[in-house]
């Protein structure tokens, strides 16, 4: 037997309360101001783990494990790759990020809260150089200040 007209009112009351109390919770999670102390070097901060070519685990002595986006460049997608192409030079990417912090310190860190997935926005500077202008360079990045994303497929050609 269905539900009548009161008690389908009351379960859509209900759903929506639930909706809106969860968007506010994920609000206040990915929109947080977050962290936003700077390290230098100092602070001997040394990466435990790479993601990708513009994201990686960072921990810093007194402080949580983090999850760094780097800011200022995006590279190709390596697990979620439209095409061959971007799968490649997306690994690429991780390769040199990967050597890059394996024979330079990190000299800064500058927080800038959390971007959408819950990660914590930075700009990164190895051996005193900004880490985003070294991707850009090495031609394995494009400038990214948010927004829409590089197309990297036609960027690509395929």
């Amino acid at each position: 037997m269905g539900l009548s007209l009161t008690q389908m009112k009351t379960t859509t009351k209900f759903k929506l309360g639930f909706l809106a109390a969860m968007a506010g919770l994920y609000s206040c999670t990915t929109n947080s101001k977050g962290p936003d102390y700077t390290s230098t070097a100092a602070d001997n901060c040394r990466v435990v783990h790479i993601s990708d070519g513009d994201t990686f685990d960072v921990k810093c002595p007194g402080h949580p494990q983090e999850r760094i986006r780097i800011q200022g460049y995006d590279t190709p997608e390596t697990y979620y790759a439209d095409c061959a192409a971007e799968k490649a030079l997306g690994d690429e990417a991780t390769a040199h990020l990967r050597a890059l912090v394996r024979s330079r310190p990190i000299t800064r860190i500058e927080r800038h809260g959390y971007g959408k997935y819950g990660r914590v926005l930075a700009r990164v500077w190895l051996d005193g150089e900004d880490l985003a202008d070294t991707m850009v360079r090495a031609g394995l990045a494009a400038r990214y200040a948010g927004g829409h994303r590089t197309n990297w497929c036609a960027v690509l050609g395929e």
